[in-house]
This record gives structure tokens, sequence and C-alpha cells, in this order.
């Protein structure tokens, strides 16, 4: 596994960061290598590229400059009880803002995605969940009706003030 790690591509990557840091925070490559115990040209060959680096070193080297490097894996998905979880809370909010507003839940459902409750919620959904209800739907009416005056001044700005949604 080390060694597919350690392609080029990804050595030229943590070179190139290291390089990065090193040098906003003006610290000479000479400097850095009397740090971790290496040579002035192992930390130039590390920053080209030009010698390969497992994550570990790269650690240690952003750590003797008073960072931390941490890898993020994109494209992971939620855990599928995590997902449904989250369903679960926003249709609860979508039912709530409906049965305040005395509105059908497929129209309650459609504002708050026009105005961005729905992206909110999803977005805010571990700290929006621990809150009352009185206070949730307070938190949509207030993200709904600043994200509805900016649509409204956008429309106006383009001279389409009639337009209704």
């Amino acid at each position: 596994m080390k060694n597919k790690f350690e392609t080029q591509e990804n050595g030229s990557l943590l070179g190139a960061t290291i390089q990065q840091v090193r040098k906003a925070k003006m610290i000479t490559q000479e400097e850095l290598g009397k740090r971790v115990g290496l040579p002035k040209s192992s930390i130039s060959k590390i920053e080209k590229g030009l010698t390969h680096i497992s994550f570990e070193d790269a650690s240690l080297l952003m750590d003797a400059m008073g960072e931390k490097i941490s890898i993020q894996v994109m494209g992971m998905k939620e855990p599928d009880e995590k997902r449904v979880e989250r369903v679960r809370f926003v249709t609860i909010g979508v039912m709530w803002y409906a049965h305040s507003k005395k509105m059908a839940f497929a129209d309650a459902y459609r504002y708050l995605l026009i105005y961005k409750g729905i992206q909110f919620l999803e977005e805010n959904y571990a700290y929006e969940q621990t809150l009352p209800r009185e206070t949730l739907l307070s938190d949509l009416d207030k993200v709904c009706n600043r994200n509805r005056e900016k649509f409204q001044k956008a429309i106006w700005k383009r001279g389409i003030s009639n337009l209704r949604i």
C-alpha cells in the first residue's frame, strides 16, 4: 500500500505543499532540515518531488513547522442510517413549517426549496435537530426571508418587478 501512495504525483503534491508552508513561514530549507535532521539537499529534493515521501514523513516535516497535515477522502457517502435520519428530519421540518403557515406540504416544500430553507436544514441538521420546534421555525423564517429579499432585489435590478413566485 505504501508504494502505491508514494507515486511521483503524490510526492510532488506533498513536496509542493511543504514548500508552500515553509515559504509562508519564512523558513529556509536549511533551517527545516536542521529541525528534522536532514540536509538542505534532501529538503530541496522533497519539495521538487524528486524524492518520494510518505505521508508520515510529510507529517513530520509539517509538525517541525508548527502545522498539521491531513488527508480528506472525497466522494465518501454518508452512511445510509445517517442519510435516512437527515431526510426524516428535513421532512418533519417541512411538515412543521407547512402546519405553522397553514400551507399544503407541497407548497411549503417548494417555498423552502426556492428560498434555501431545505438547504439550510440539510447543512445545519446536527444543530437544528437539537432545537425546539419554535426556534427551528424561526430560523427557517429568517433564512427564507433573507433569501427572498435577495431574490427580489436581483429581479428588481433586472427590471422584472412584477414577477411573483
